[in-house]
């Protein structure tokens, strides 16, 4: 048990006091009104959150100043660093020489991403990490509010011969596949299929105009149809991924989903279970993001509680607003898609602060740690994909935290144009498992 006093009590502090003392460090808080109501330090462990005198023997950590305040500014960052980790917001006369509590909430609350503007978007309006003050300083890869927290124990344990350590966190990882197209060549456009193959069959590529015709003739399975294989190869490592199923496509080619239904039924035959794949206008329009997960529930007939909009395309915080309004319960959404690492700076799922409306919801968050996009676009080879992977996890079990990736489906097809990255991956995956295993 860990008593706790602030000098306000904001939703502010008590989102992020619980985030850390609870999601963290897997201890019971007990809220306190104030310091005369405190208990002995000697026999409990205190700790104060205010910029007062404290008792002797209390843990004081001085405030920053931005969890009393409501309303989003510009914060000045000033970097400093303590037991070996990069801080910031930097203050006196406590136990600690930064605020740990304000300084995570920036991070997992995505604050500077309210701001943003200009240069600091892409062209879909998607927050670049390079704008980022995790890019900026060098901390991109690193988990640090987790990293914090288990320094902060140690502070605990340091200073309080009666603190004891409860259980200690597991390492987890969670494979994520996007069913972006279930389809390469089956339930497709006539036109489509023709038009390609008459382009290979002139530009001279049989082998690709041979699995295009078997895949047509129902000879061979389609392509992007692998849903099975990529079971199979989880289920060879003891691992369940979650499907993300894309309902909607721009594209002219792709038929309506309607089309495709029997073809999802048959795979829900095998027990296989799909959740949404939100589109970027989903993103911000709440009768689409109904519409598609409406769609998704005539094939599944189940409940959709988890989603992952399409390439990260979604900005804070009409995105996580509508998921809220839609009764979806967890998001696997929180990642660049220029770049590995942690986009909140952590490896643990947390729920969502809206910081326009100074509340925090039920709706969790899971921090995404890789993803394929960013392979692709750096054009990397197998080995970079496994190693970064195998790196990846490696620094999120040092923490024991939740190691999540997501993959296309396409991109894991052993006959589409990324097909060289299957053996990597699968390679990876088994390390990962490994990893969890010996956590």
């Amino acid at each position: 048990m860990i008593y706790f006093y602030s000098y306000k009590l904001t939703p502010r502090v008590q989102y992020i006091c619980t985030h850390v003392f609870s999601n963290l460090l897997n201890q019971e808080i007990s809220w306190v009104r104030s310091l005369d109501m405190l208990p002995n330090p000697k026999e409990q462990v205190v700790v104060a959150y205010t910029s007062e005198d404290c008792p002797k023997g209390v843990f004081c950590v001085r405030p920053h100043g931005m969890l009393f305040r409501k309303g989003i500014r510009e914060q000045q960052i000033e970097m400093g660093e303590w037991q070996g980790l990069k801080t910031f917001f930097q203050t006196e006369g406590g136990d600690l020489p930064f605020d740990i509590f304000a300084a995570s909430f920036y991070l997992l609350t995505r604050y500077e991403e309210y701001l943003a503007q200009g240069e600091q978007l892409d062209k879909a309006g998607r927050f670049k990490s390079t704008a980022s003050l995790a890019y900026q300083q060098d901390f991109l890869q690193l988990p640090l509010v987790d990293m914090w927290a288990m320094a902060f124990e140690k502070a605990l344990q340091q200073h309080f011969a009666c603190y004891t350590t409860s259980v200690s966190r597991t390492f987890s990882y969670r494979p994520a596949i996007i069913i972006d197209r279930l389809f390469k060549y089956q339930n497709t456009s006539v036109i489509h299929n023709i038009v390609g193959l008459f382009v290979k069959l002139f530009t001279g590529k049989w082998n690709a105009m041979q699995v295009q015709l078997k895949a047509l003739l129902h000879i061979t399975a389609d392509p992007f149809c692998n849903v099975s294989d990529l079971l199979q190869l989880h289920n060879r490592n003891n691992l369940l991924p979650i499907f993300f199923l894309r309902i909607e496509h721009k594209k002219w080619w792709v038929r309506p989903w309607y089309a495709t239904k029997r073809a999802y039924r048959n795979l829900l035959a095998h027990n296989y279970m799909f959740e949404l794949c939100a589109t970027a206008d989903a993103a911000v329009s709440m009768n689409r993001l109904l519409s598609q997960r409406k769609k998704l529930f005539s094939i599944t007939r189940s409940q959709v509680t988890m989603n992952s909009y399409n390439d990260t395309k979604f900005a804070l915080p009409q995105a996580y607003r509508n998921l809220i309004k839609a009764s979806v319960k967890e998001d696997y959404s929180m990642a660049y898609i220029d770049s590995i690492g942690f986009r909140a700076s952590t490896c643990t799922p947390f729920k969502y602060y809206d910081l326009e409306k100074e509340d925090y919801y039920k709706l969790l968050i899971h921090p995404i740690a890789v993803m394929d996009n960013v392979f692709l676009g750096q054009h990397a080879k197998r080995d970079e994909l496994y190693k970064m992977m195998l790196q990846m996890a490696q620094t999120v079990s040092s923490v024991g935290g939740e190691m999540v990736s997501v993959f296309h489906n396409d991109v894991l097809s052993e006959n589409g144009k990324w097909r060289h990255y299957v053996p990597a991956y699968e390679s990876a995956v088994r390390a990962i498992a490994n990893l969890e295993v010996k956590s």
